[in-house]
């Protein structure tokens, strides 16, 4: 990967290196991709590269593939079956995007479907059955490969073979899906064994209708979908890489079917609604993206890293996208070698189970060894036609490298903020929480706000130490965020209440009589958040500001009551106390560091309050990039009036001058 290109942030990467266990990188070009300097055939290369690695831990039969790390609790055969699907589809997109791939490797994904399927042999996958779920997953990843491999490997199965595969695919119908995405996992399989002729029953029929049509119930506007159903609400990156990711997908495999059957007719009725959902998520999701490819750290499921550039990259798949192809592969590129440039592949040429390195905490107890290879869903832009513009124009800057801007999103309840000065996104959070009655609130979810340059602290240390944050403190323990309820949204600015949770080992209890009310206004790097603290005892506030992480402890700085910390790379976070906060901040240090850097600190201020009172706190945290360090121009300011039935008017003035009136109702 040399030269090193110049990004369009305007800085310099040093790239950490082209994996080595892949092979030498191609060369790179900066005519086409003076930012990346990848081209399609860096994408063809690390498809290769990962397929040669994961085959090094092939099974005999090829029907699994089991990499090094602590096993799922799926338990060890679904751990093998899914090294096998995620890859087969990465081997599907390769072989159907360039029309060759080397025959050891078709021999032995061909070989691997037929043992995995036969249950009498000993490397059978696990059933798709109430036994074990996980297997629908996977199933789906089977499906997709083999309808897009289907001249090279189903057209040359037997017909012993073909109904053995069928019938561990139709397994699907044993089992009860969770309400969430993985309802088009049933739609997809469903879809598959419909195009090789096997007549599916009405029952059956009736069953991927009810998916479909409770995927339906999933939508809230603007293109946003919510991965299923509860009290809560998740806004992850499921919305791209499922929600939107399968329908693209779905589409093209109904193009196979009779066209009046009821999988068809049902495909032809929504396939209109499922374009301009797409267009219209991708309008904000451009927004989410940094301008050096990073996306936002928010969500479960992280480890699957550049799977964030596929719902821009099956747009182009399906003509549909309204972005500059330039632009497009830039995102998707940009993506690909942020995690590249940041060691993400170990020395065995596979994915870490992490975000950068391996990360424990991040994992959720469902990823196995091989779960990371769902990243193998960007690699569906190896069908995009080589000739075709995604490939040939030049590449254009990202959103985040063009212009500074804020804006609003109300379907998922955020305010968005990036500054061109350093392509840094930040997102404030008053719509995603993960929320479920009984279980502790999820860092990944519930934080007040989220970027593409930072990670919210996990694990052990969340709850000690929690960044991002504003609860209240008992002796030691400070109160977890409960159920987000929306209040209001404007222009740059959005609000939203809930009810204080504290912890005991399993035991969640709300904080009987207590409710913390926040609003937070946006402005460049800047985040005014202003809480209303309804609370009987005089229980004192704790607010803090982002995480920062380094290879050595952040440095602290003070000036005044501004509290500055610098972490890697000359990232700066930065807390100061503007009203009702009369403790002095302090950095907190985060034991065992977070998904960025083996040390981590967290800015806070803690705030004693009159028991029985209502309690007006505001605070201004930032975060930026080398280039500004965050130095204020001004204070900003906070005035509470009381208003009629114990309302509150709070006119605050933000760093710029910028006026906001916020009101607080009772």
């Amino acid at each position: 990967m040399t030269p090193t290109p110049r990004p369009a942030d305007g800085t310099t990467r040093t790239p950490h290196s082209w994996p080595a266990a892949w092979g030498p990188a191609p060369a790179a070009d900066l005519a086409t991709s003076p930012s990346s300097g990848l081209t399609r055939e860096h994408w063809i290369a690390a498809a290769d590269g990962l397929l040669r690695s994961a085959s090094r831990s092939a099974t005999a039969s090829g029907a699994g593939i089991v990499l090094e790390g602590p096993q799922s609790w799926n338990g060890a055969d679904s751990d093998a079956l899914e090294g096998y699907a995620r890859t087969f589809l990465l081997f599907a997109w390769r072989l159907s995007g360039t029309g060759e791939v080397a025959p050891e490797l078709l021999d032995q994904y061909t070989s691997g479907l037929v043992a995995g399927t036969d249950a009498a042999h000993p490397e059978a996958w696990p059933r798709v059955s109430p036994d074990c779920i996980q297997a629908l997953v996977e199933a789906a990843s089977v499906a997709l490969a083999l309808h897009q491999t289907r001249p090279w490997i189903w057209a040359r199965l037997s017909a012993e073979h073909r109904t053995a595969v069928i019938e561990w695919l139709l397994g699907a119908f044993t089992v009860d899906v969770p309400d969430n995405n993985w309802h088009w996992f049933r739609v997809v399989v469903a879809t598959f064994v419909a195009t090789t002729g096997h007549p599916l029953s009405d029952v059956q029929l009736d069953v991927v209708d009810a998916d479909l049509s409770r995927i339906e119930d999933f939508y809230v506007g603007d293109g946003w979908y919510r991965d299923g159903a509860g009290e809560g609400d998740r806004f992850d990156h499921y919305g791209g890489w499922a929600m939107h990711f399968y329908p693209v997908l779905w589409h093209r495999m109904c193009r196979s079917l009779d066209p009046a059957s009821r999988l068809a007719r049902r495909s032809a009725d929504a396939r209109a609604a499922h374009r301009s959902r797409l267009a219209e998520f991708l309008e904000s999701y451009y927004d989410l993206v940094g301008a050096d490819g990073a996306p936002l750290f928010l969500g479960r499921s992280l480890t699957y890293r550049w799977a964030a550039a596929a719902a821009p990259l099956a747009a182009v798949l399906d003509q549909g996208s309204q972005w500059p192809p330039g632009q497009t592969r830039h995102l998707a590129s940009a993506m690909l070698r942020h995690f590249l440039d940041h060691g993400a592949i170990g020395e065995d040429g596979v994915p870490y189970l992490g975000w950068f390195g391996p990360y424990p905490p991040m994992i959720q107890g469902y990823s196995a060894p091989a779960s990371p290879f769902w990243l193998s869903k960007a690699f569906v832009c190896l069908l995009v036609d080589a000739e075709d513009p995604f490939w040939t124009a030049a590449e254009e800057p990202l959103p985040a490298a063009v212009a500074s801007r804020t804006r609003t999103m109300p379907a998922p309840g955020f305010v968005v903020s990036s500054t061109v000065e350093d392509g840094i996104v930040r997102v404030a959070n008053h719509g995603t929480d993960n929320h479920r009655a009984g279980v502790a609130d999820d860092p990944l979810y519930s934080r007040l706000a989220y970027s593409t340059v930072t990670a919210p602290i996990l694990g052990e240390a969340a709850p000690l130490v929690p960044d991002n944050h504003v609860g209240l403190l008992q002796e030691s323990r400070i109160s977890r965020r409960g159920r987000i309820h929306r209040t209001t949204t404007g222009d740059g600015w959005a609000g939203s209440w809930h009810v204080p949770t504290w912890v005991d080992g399993d035991t969640v209890v709300e904080a009987t009589g207590t409710r913390i009310e926040t609003v937070s206004v946006l402005e460049g790097p800047w985040e005014l958040r202003v809480h209303r603290v309804e609370a009987g005892e005089g229980l004192a506030v704790v607010d803090s500001g982002w995480a920062v992480a380094g290879d050595t402890p952040p440095r602290v700085e003070r000036v005044g009551r501004l509290l500055r910390l610098t972490g890697r790379g000359g990232l700066v976070s930065v807390l100061l106390p503007v009203l009702g906060e009369t403790g002095e901040p302090v950095a907190e240090d985060v034991a065992g560091g977070n998904a960025l850097g083996a040390f981590a600190r967290v800015p806070t201020v803690t705030t004693s309050r009159q028991a029985g009172a209502v309690s007006i706190h505001a605070v201004l945290v930032g975060l930026s990039g080398p280039a500004s360090g965050l130095t204020l121009d001004r204070d900003p300011e906070v005035v509470v009036e009381a208003g009629t039935g114990g309302a509150y008017v709070v006119r605050v003035t933000m760093p710029s001058g910028a006026e906001r009136l916020v009101t607080f109702s009772p």
